[in-house]
């Protein structure tokens, strides 16, 4: 556990450490209102020495990390935006489809999921996916618990009509449960879905996966410029158009660094806001190339898993 460290203290520590700061008012308002530990420890790493643990890049300045702290913060805001479109497209893409089928109220049964049953899965693949719809219909029935006092739609079908119908039900879901939702629907109904944009259902599942992941990291205010999803998203033709290099046969960016999750938005959001994003992206990327100047930025956007020309995506 380290010792507490005024902050003037830890701007003393940065100093000796070799870190410049061309103004240290800058640097005590920012270390207030965000702290060490965000700033610093969070972004620190590209800026330090090769081979030392603590020592920074000659000539790099507290300016320049906080440029990348706040390069991440916007590119987050940018994202989380354009996620939360393509999670309402889904929300209201699901709950039409699964109800059309089995109607608003019957999202607890067991039977109107793919429980595998005659599939000649083995008994115990069997088993697992009985225990992942239990599990499910378990948390659905919690969260509507849980949503009874917070959310005043939830409480109005319950105490009007005894049940919470399942196109309202999806607004109190987390994309994690709607993830696990879609993942468990029976094929057909999946495929409903991801006809929406003509992509195939098994591949639209890894791409709500995604999203969940990079969504948590926006909406926890987590890294995320470096940060890699636990899985690969599948080959596309963005990663061939954009001539994306490759080792052993897999695609060297844009599988499970946050390029694949720029991937992942080309594909399932509209055309004029996918451009959009990119261009606010850009802009930020530019500007980060006027305030970053002691290490290179293209080892940033490397980190990011953006490839060279990666911008050529938006008329892809």
């Amino acid at each position: 556990m380290k010792d507490f460290k005024t902050y003037d203290e830890q701007i003393n520590l940065l100093k000796t450490r070799g870190l410049l700061i061309n103004d240290e008012s800058f640097a005590l308002e920012k270390l207030k209102e965000e702290n060490y530990y965000n700033i610093i420890n969070g972004y620190k790493e590209l800026f330090i020495t090769s081979g030392t643990i603590d020592n920074f890049v000659i000539g790099s300045t507290f300016e320049e990390i906080y440029a990348l702290y706040d390069f991440d913060r916007v590119i987050k805001n940018i994202l989380f935006k354009q996620i939360l479109k393509v999670e309402n497209i889904l929300r209201s893409l699901i709950a039409y489809n699964f109800s059309e089928k089995y109607g608003n109220d019957n999202y607890l049964k067991m039977n109107n999921f793919e429980t595998l049953k005659g599939s000649g899965c083995t008994d115990k693949r069997y088993q697992e996916r009985v225990t992942q719809i239990q599990t499910l219909l378990a948390n659905l029935q919690s969260d509507i618990s849980k949503a009874i006092n917070k959310k005043t739609y939830i409480k109005h079908y319950i105490l009007n009509y005894g049940f919470v119908p399942l196109w309202v039900l999806v607004n109190a879901m987390t994309l994690g449960r709607l993830s696990q939702f879609y993942s468990l629907m029976n094929q057909s109904v999946r495929v409903k879905v991801s006809k929406h944009w003509n992509i195939k259902e098994e591949e639209l599942d890894q791409y709500i996966k995604v999203l969940a992941y990079y969504r948590n990291l926006c909406a926890h205010d987590e890294r995320i410029y470096d940060a890699k999803s636990n899985q690969d998203i599948p080959d596309t033709i963005y990663h061939s158009e954009l001539n994306i290099s490759q080792t052993n046969a897999r695609y060297d960016n844009g599988k499970n660094d946050l390029f694949s999750l720029i991937i992942v938005l080309k594909i399932l959001l509209p055309d004029d806001d996918f451009t959009n994003m990119c261009n606010k992206i850009e802009g930020r990327m530019i500007s980060l190339r006027k305030k970053v100047v002691h290490i290179s930025c293209e080892t940033i956007f490397h980190k990011m898993g953006f490839p060279s020309g990666w911008i050529k995506i938006k008329k892809a």
